[in-house]
């Protein structure tokens, strides 16, 4: 082998050598990106989760002011009945108890 086949060699080797260390430096700063996208990702799942959790909790409350609601209604309902039947009773008493008005010019 020559001299000069040699210094070729050996630059290729230390070449090769150098390119596969930036590779691994590369590759080690791609692992760290990939591990703090895992982190974000991680946090903002735990965010929603919370998020998820609280609507959760606001669909519950309306549910109940909703039951609520419906129960007012029906308590409501049950007045205006007895409200009609006691203007029904009193329009009665009326009729028996006052005189009937007389018809103007008599």
């Amino acid at each position: 082998m020559s001299n000069d086949t040699k210094w070729i060699i050996g630059t290729l080797v230390l070449l090769a050598g150098l390119m596969s260390a930036q590779f691994v430096g590369v590759n080690a700063r791609f692992d760290d990106m990939s591990a703090r996208i895992d982190d974000l990702r991680a946090d903002m799942n735990a965010r929603f989760d919370d998020v998820y959790a609280r609507f959760d909790d606001v669909n519950a409350r309306m549910d109940r002011i909703e039951t609520r609601l419906d129960g007012f209604d029906e308590r409501l309902r049950a007045v205006e009945i007895a409200f009609a039947k006691v203007d029904q009773r009193l329009l009665t008493l009326e009729r028996i108890l006052l005189p009937a008005s007389e018809p103007p010019g008599e």
